[in-house]
């Protein structure tokens, strides 16, 4: 089970799940040409919860619906008006493209410019803004949510419940490595040269008045252990919290490499003013175990499984 202090956390993710699920099954449906049809696929994943379909989002190069607007329109109370839910890519050879294409910048920017245009609209509508918008995301589409979200903290301080699901960790896979000291070690490593390339001159992106903004941002991060694309943010944060709880020199070196990761740098030296979509400074990390396909461990489906083994970290800057 997870807590971090919600009690309704279990049906909460699931249901979040089936949400971002609804927008896979949109773009199913419009490929199979079939969104106006009887047997449509996608209104079974948010109309059992009360959603109705406000706005599609839609990719301006191909067509394809990357993301969705749905819309309560009698919340609960502590539910939201709006969730705003964005899929990742298709589970084919381009897939496994677009995730290693995280490693220098989104394969799909405009993606991220359509987001914040609908994010502000729907801000702009809803009469408490933080409270009755909801973002979510899975993959790529985490990657999305991660960016909107972090660009309206920066705009209007506005900070919004997310639930990023297998986001991508621009990294290589070192909690495969079986020996911890080794795996502490190239972390170490790492830290220090994030200091001594983030004391050169290197944009470093958010002041640290918006750094200190965004930390009171706390997003919800799904990721299962086995699954190479995502399996990094629980050594990053389980490092993170090591080096802290160590002081001295170490909490200083730590703090600066949270702020800008190595992995970030050498883009922003050559081409200054990308933002980074995996850097969190603070999270409520829930990993889960279980799961032997590899697609599976990567897919949006193990998440409104009801019988999962879950632990909840929280983690804050």
């Amino acid at each position: 089970m997870i807590s971090c202090d919600r009690d309704d956390s279990n049906d909460r993710r699931s249901g979040i799940a089936c949400l971002v699920q609804g927008v896979y099954a949109m773009e199913k449906d419009r490929v199979n040409n079939q969104q106006s049809q009887s047997n449509a696929l996608a209104p079974s994943w948010w109309a059992s919860f009360g959603f109705d379909l406000h706005r599609e989002l839609i990719d301006i190069t191909d067509s394809s619906i990357f993301g969705a607007i749905y819309k309560h329109s009698t919340p609960l109370s502590g539910a939201p008006k709006y969730i705003i839910a964005f899929r990742g890519s298709a589970p084919t050879i381009h897939y496994w493209k677009h995730i290693m294409s995280c490693f220098n910048q989104s394969p799909h920017p405009h993606h991220h410019d359509i987001a914040c245009k609908a994010l502000r609209e729907t801000l702009d509508s809803a009469s408490n803004m933080s409270a009755d918008v909801w973002l979510a995301g899975h993959s790529l589409g985490a990657a999305v949510a991660i960016s909107a979200a972090k660009r309206m903290v920066k705009e209007r301080g506005a900070i919004l419940e997310t639930y990023l699901f297998n986001p991508p960790y621009p990294s290589l896979p070192f909690e495969k490595i079986e020996s911890d000291t080794l795996k502490r070690m190239i972390r170490c490593s790492m830290d220090l040269a994030t200091v001594v390339l983030g004391g050169v001159g290197v944009a470093s992106g958010a002041s640290e008045k918006e750094f200190k903004a965004l930390s009171e941002w706390v997003p919800w991060v799904f990721v299962n252990t086995k699954d190479l694309i995502s399996m990094e943010y629980k050594g990053y944060f389980e490092h993170r919290k090591k080096m802290e709880a160590m002081g001295g020199a170490a909490r200083r070196i730590v703090r600066v490499s949270t702020r800008n990761s190595f992995m970030d740098l050498y883009p922003r030296m050559v081409r200054s003013g990308l933002e980074t979509t995996h850097l969190l400074p603070s999270a409520r990390l829930v990993i889960a175990t279980c799961g032997e396909d590899n697609m599976n461990l990567h897919g949006i489906r193990q998440w409104w499984l009801e019988n999962l083994e879950l632990e909840c970290k929280e983690f804050s800057y």
